[in-house]
Order: structure tokens, then C-alpha cells, then sequence
């Protein structure tokens, strides 16, 4: 048996990391908000040719929201295709809205009105459930900033522009999403 001529260092002690909470996008008011041109142009530009990938995405997570209420529930439905087809056409509309940085008075109308609705009800009565309809927004922001920084580039700061630009319109949705969740329940 032969010994060791160098003696191991002991390993440095294992740091417990501590557990950062995930940081939610946080609504802001539609007052005049200052999109980036040079940013919204980028993201429309990265995003636009993946969007019937997103579309299914986002169907797909809102399946999974339904699904998991009616196992919740005991009540599982089949998803009528109907729906499915309603579902396609919104989300299609509502991430083509994000792309062009849409934050006017009629998207705003159509984001809490009729797209975010649309894609957080369940079955034919259309319940409406306000933190599913939050669900997709956050997995909207998620998946479009991986389709944002892909790929490794020298400069991120244009796609830094893209995020901000991105995050600041899904930020006037939520806030007018929230504004007539608000005056739907105070009314």
C-alpha cells in the first residue's frame, strides 16, 4: 500500500444558499408609459416568426390550469374544441398585441375584457378566475424572455431593451387586468 507524498486539503464547507422568492411582474398604470422603440422593434423581430409555438404553449398552460381545477373540483369535461379554437384565436391576438407593444385604449379594453377572460374561464359557463389569468401572463413574460436571449451575443444590451420593452406592456396589462377585476367585484 502506498501513502499519499501530498496531504488533501480538506473541501471548503458547503454554503447553504438561501432561497430568493421569484420576482412577479409588478402591474403599472397605463399613464403615457415610454415603450423603447429600438426594443419593441427587437422583440418584434425575435418573436414574431415563434408565435403559433407560443399560441400552443399558451393553450396548453391553460389546459393544465383547467385541468388541475376540475381534478381540484371533481368535475372533469373533456375541452370542447369550441373553446380550444376561442383559446387559439385570443391567444394568437393577445401576443400579437404584446409584440407591438399594444397599450391604447382598445387593447387595454380587449386585454381585460375579452383575452385574458377568454384564456382563464373554464367550460361553458365562462368562470372566470382572476389569478389563472395571472398565471398566463407570468408564463407569457417567461417564455418570450427565453426566446429573447436564446442565443449568447456580445452585447445584450438590445435584448435588455426587448425585455424591458416586453415587460413594461405585459406591466399595463396586468394593471388594467387588475383595475377591472377590481371594479367587476366593487360593482
Amino acid at each position: 500500500m502506498t501513502k499519499l507524498a501530498h496531504t488533501l486539503a480538506p473541501a471548503a464547507p458547503a454554503t447553504t444558499r438561501e432561497p430568493r422568492p421569484f420576482l412577479f411582474l409588478e402591474p403599472r398604470l397605463a399613464t403615457a408609459p415610454a415603450i423603447d422603440v429600438a426594443g419593441r422593434d427587437l422583440l418584434e423581430q425575435l418573436v414574431a416568426d415563434e408565435i403559433p409555438a407560443l399560441v400552443r404553449s399558451l393553450v396548453n398552460c391553460t389546459i393544465t390550469l383547467q385541468n388541475r381545477r376540475a381534478l381540484e373540483s371533481g368535475r372533469q369535461q373533456p375541452i370542447a374544441l369550441s373553446v380550444l379554437n376561442r383559446r387559439r384565436r385570443v391567444a394568437r391576438a393577445w401576443l400579437l398585441a404584446i409584440i407591438a407593444g399594444g397599450v391604447d385604449r382598445t387593447t387595454l379594453e380587449l386585454v381585460s375584457r375579452t383575452w385574458l377572460p377568454t384564456l382563464a374561464s373554464a367550460g361553458p359557463d365562462r368562470r372566470y378566475q382572476p389569478q389563472f389569468a395571472i398565471a398566463c401572463v407570468e408564463f407569457v413574460r417567461g417564455a418570450i424572455t427565453a426566446l429573447i436571449f436564446d442565443q449568447p451575443c456580445d452585447n445584450l444590451l438590445p435584448a435588455a431593451h426587448a425585455l424591458c420593452a416586453l415587460e413594461t406592456v405585459l406591466a399595463v396589462h396586468l394593471a388594467t387586468l387588475q383595475l377591472a377585476t377590481r371594479a367587476a367585484s366593487a360593482g
